[in-house]
């Protein structure tokens, strides 16, 4: 009974953050195609990238996509290669070599799929940089036939004389990947 408790709270509260973070945004940059994005922290103050935009495309075919790893290198440019070392109903294990701004990386994430169809996240396991850690939400619109998709990555390379510089590289990435991933799950109908 009790992990019945703590699993309505943690989605009530996920929930109302979703909400906040979706009425926050400028809904009419999303409704003109426009990817928003932002320099934010996480909870434990790493800093990071927020991308949001708006898709034409079901559920589905977003959470398929978003596991579909043989494709990743379609729409996550900068991953050389990438190998599933294990995946089940709850997550995976994925080993990543990436070409990254100024400097070649290898790590192992863990993306952990918290709410099929609507949640996942990722933490880094071991390899590169200090700390990895992110998510993806899939986000219902007011248009049933959209959904709003909120990417989130954290990254601490373990020294700082060039994390600025490593930042503005990340968020010009995102809105970049989110535009290519935006067209290929507009186009898998």
């Amino acid at each position: 009974m009790r992990m019945v408790w703590i699993s309505l709270v943690s989605l009530v509260l996920t929930l109302s953050f979703s909400a906040a973070l979706a009425t926050d945004l400028d809904r009419g940059a999303l409704e003109r195609g426009e990817v928003i994005v932002e320099e934010v922290r996480s909870t434990s103050g790493i800093p990071g990238v927020r991308a949001s935009f708006v898709v034409l495309a079901s559920r589905e075919t977003i959470w398929a996509t978003l596991l579909d790893y043989d494709n990743f290198p379609k729409f996550f440019k900068g991953i050389d290669r990438l190998v599933v070392l294990e995946q089940d109903v709850d997550g995976a294990r994925v080993e990543f070599w990436i070409n990254a701004v100024l400097v070649d990386l290898h790590y192992i994430l863990y993306r952990h799929y918290v709410e099929p169809g609507h949640r996942l996240t990722w933490r880094r396991v071991s390899g590169d940089l200090k700390e990895i850690q992110g998510s993806w939400q899939i986000i219902d619109t007011d248009d049933p036939a959209k959904k709003l998709l909120i990417y989130a990555s954290y990254v601490d390379i373990g020294f700082s004389p060039v994390t600025w510089i490593i930042r503005q590289g990340a968020k010009t990435k995102a809105e970049e990947m989110c535009h290519r991933l935006r067209q290929w799950l507009e186009n898998q109908k």
